[in-house]
Order: structure tokens, then C-alpha cells, then sequence
């Protein structure tokens, strides 16, 4: 992963470079050097799908409006994912009674799958990869997140003058108190980047909003988008166990043992992989 971003970042420093040098007056030999630019231009596009297909393996993949987002449901999931043995029941009291919601303005929730979408440029058609089949979820209790399950992105936003993201971790206990999961072998947290979700203008999803340009550009589109408003996004992934034939119900909360509050809680089911 490492060793990709070295070569895209040197690429595009050649890039820049080139693009740099003055135009001639006249065709000549700064012709090769335009030529040269384009390959290099196109070797940096390449190593960042690289980097986007590491990125993509890696998270154990298989805002004040989002527009066109798909119906709005507490029971999001219909399509079975890779080790999707269905969605979690309904979660124990036994643990639910004990939720307390940190007071973070926690809002524009949805829970996606990361697929692929395409967009046009010209004539010319491009497929990218980001959060889609994205279903609009309110909580319950506040800030309770139910019926989960292998595959699913849970996306959600908290005021960012309130949130101090390295006070959580992540906290799981299956429904029968005899599985116990953390942040190393529980759900996945903050796996997924602004570039997922502001998915590239014209994108065939509809989704809103949108920005032009590479991968790393629309994340860092996104971030001023919540910074303006004054948000942050948090993401929880949730992959599947081998092991894990029937699946197993889990409640996880991300929680602040400063103040014994959470930011966010929710259900899942783990399952098998497919």
C-alpha cells in the first residue's frame, strides 16, 4: 500500500513539473515533452486504481443532503452479500437499557454496500467504485442503529465541535453474553473516505453531492463540504467469519468510557463468507 503511494506521489510531482515549463512559441522538440506528460498522466491514473483496489481488499470489502438516496427504511438490506446470513433480531434490552447517546448532533445516516458506478466524459465512459444501494436510516434511542448485517456500511455524521473520535472504541458482545468483540476484531470503523461517498459528477447513482477529478481530489472535496457544515463522517463495516456458519448476533456500541456515553450503537449479524 505503502510502496503505491510513493509512486503515484513522485508521478504526480513529475506531472506538475512538465506542466510547469513554458509553452513554446511553435511546435518543436517540446512536443516529446507533451507526450511524455500524457504517459505519465496515465501512469499516475493507474497506480491510483492500484492504490483504490488495495484500499478496497484491505477494509474487507469482498451530509445536510444527499439526494436520490433510496427508500428510507429501519430494515434496509434486501440483497445478500458475500457471507450475508441476514440482518441482526432484534437486540436484548438486557443491553439496550444500558445505552446513554453522547449529545452529538448525530444525523444523515445511511447504510450502503460498496459497489461500482459509472460516469460519462464525452464520449467516453469511466467506472469507479463508492458507497451504493444507499438507504436513508433514522436511530432508535437516539442513537441505536438495528438489523445489520455482513456487507452493509453503516455512514453517519456528528458535529464535529463534539466529537473527539480517539476517545471511542468499539465495544461488542453477542446476544448470548459469550463473545466478546474490539476494535481488532470487531466491526471496522472509519474505513471508508470522502471520494465513497461524493461519488464523481454525472455518476449513473444520481447521487448528491458530486465533484470532478481523481479519487483523492473528491475526498478532499468532501472534507471541506463537512467542514463547512461543521460535521464529521464516521463509517462502520461489518465482515464476515468463516467459522461462522449460522451467524451470530452482536450489540456494539462506539463508546466513550470518559463519560460512559455513545456516539453511535447498533446491531449486526456476523455470517460465514460466501
Amino acid at each position: 500500500m505503502k510502496k503505491f503511494s510513493i509512486t503515484a506521489a513522485a508521478m504526480a510531482a513529475l506531472v506538475v513539473g512538465f506542466a510547469a515549463a513554458p509553452a513554446p512559441a511553435e511546435a518543436g522538440p517540446f512536443d516529446k515533452i507533451t507526450k511524455k506528460v500524457k504517459k505519465v498522466k496515465k501512469k499516475v491514473d493507474q497506480a491510483e486504481d492500484v492504490v483504490e483496489t488495495v484500499d478496497n481488499a484491505r477494509r474487507g470489502g469482498s451530509g445536510g443532503g444527499f439526494a436520490n438516496r433510496g427508500s428510507t427504511s429501519n430494515s434496509p438490506r434486501t440483497a445478500r452479500a458475500p457471507g450475508h446470513v441476514g440482518g441482526a433480531g432484534a437486540a436484548p434490552a438486557k443491553y439496550t437499557g444500558q445505552l446513554q447517546c453522547a449529545n452529538l448532533g448525530l444525523g444523515n445516516a445511511f447504510v450502503g454496500r460498496e459497489g461500482t458506478y459509472t460516469f460519462s466524459q464525452g464520449i467516453s465512459t469511466e467506472e469507479r467504485t463508492g458507497l451504493t444501494e444507499r438507504t436513508n436510516v433514522s436511530p432508535q434511542n437516539g442513537c441505536f442503529f438495528p438489523g445489520l448485517a455482513v456487507g452493509d456500511v453503516l455512514y453517519v455524521e456528528v458535529d464535529a465541535a463534539k466529537y473527539k473520535k480517539h476517545d471511542y472504541k468499539i465495544q461488542c458482545v453477542s446476544y448470548d453474553g459469550s463473545e466478546q468483540l474490539d476494535n481488532v476484531h470487531g466491526p471496522k470503523t472509519n474505513n471508508y473516505k470522502g471520494k465513497d461517498v461524493m461519488l464523481h459528477s454525472g455518476n449513473s447513482l444520481g447521487f448528491t453531492p458530486t465533484a470532478s477529478g481523481s479519487n483523492s481530489s473528491r475526498s478532499g472535496a468532501y472534507d471541506k463540504y463537512l467542514a463547512k457544515r461543521g460535521r464529521q463522517m464516521i463509517t462502520f463495516n461489518f465482515a464476515s467469519l468463516h467459522t461462522d456458519k449460522s451467524g451470530t448476533d452482536f450489540y456494539c456500541q462506539w463508546f466513550d468510557k470518559n463519560s460512559g456515553k455513545s456516539a453511535v450503537a447498533f446491531a449486526y449479524r456476523r455470517g460465514p463468507a460466501g
